[in-house]
């Protein structure tokens, strides 16, 4: 009996660290977006992009985890002509970014840095397609008639995560994305981009 109580103890002690290193939370990044097809009679102006959503980090070990999130995030490109006439392609998805992800320093640390890389999907849902003529809107096209409704690229981060409260922390990160499928029906063009993410995660769980 005194076993079976040992090991009980032991698996539920077990069961709260893990849960302790399963956290969700709030996401955004702001940073800048293009595709592909930019070439030399067109100059590739800046493009915002931006996206907010939400985060699912679990921490198996106390270097290695994996996380999931879900955000909506507009992305595209702007691009202006030799004779200055220009066009804006802003293209919505709904994007499921999965990342492995190394975390440096040990976990008790305030501050840890940290690597990721990994996959990431993403689904058309809006936008829209402008071309400019003489400052004035020329044309407009819905994003979803001259692209393809599936995106698919690969994510790589940098940052770190700094802890604000016990098993709460404050994370950020500098993130690229390279598409490898082509987002326009008519072109060989990938979507790329480049920013800053910050967000807040908090446990689902709490070691006793």
């Amino acid at each position: 009996m005194k076993r079976i109580m040992i090991v009980l103890a032991f698996a539920s002690g077990a069961t709260a660290v893990h849960a302790q290193n399963l956290s969700l939370g709030p996401t955004a990044g702001f940073g800048h977006a293009w595709t592909s097809s930019d070439n030399g009679s067109q100059d590739g102006k800046f493009h915002s992009s931006y996206n907010i959503g939400g985060k699912l980090v679990y921490s198996f070990v106390s270097h290695w985890g994996i996380s999931a999130d879900v955000k909506f995030s507009s992305e595209g490109e702007t691009v202006e002509a030799v004779n200055g006439n220009k066009s804006v392609y802003r293209a919505n998805y709904i994007r499921v970014p999965l990342q492995g992800i190394y975390f440096f320093g040990e976990y008790g640390n305030k501050v840890r840095p940290k690597i990721s890389v990994g996959p990431s999907l993403g689904f058309l849902v809006g936008g829209e397609y402008k071309q400019y003529v003489n400052g004035n809107v020329a044309n407009t096209v819905k994003t979803k008639d001259i692209s393809e409704s599936f995106d698919f690229g690969l994510t790589g981060a940098v940052g770190l995560n700094v802890r604000v409260a016990k098993s709460t922390w404050l994370n950020a990160d500098v993130a690229y994305y390279h598409g490898l499928t082509d987002v326009v029906n008519t072109a060989d063009a990938k979507n790329r981009n480049i920013g800053l993410n910050v967000g807040i995660l908090f446990p689902l769980g709490t070691a006793k």
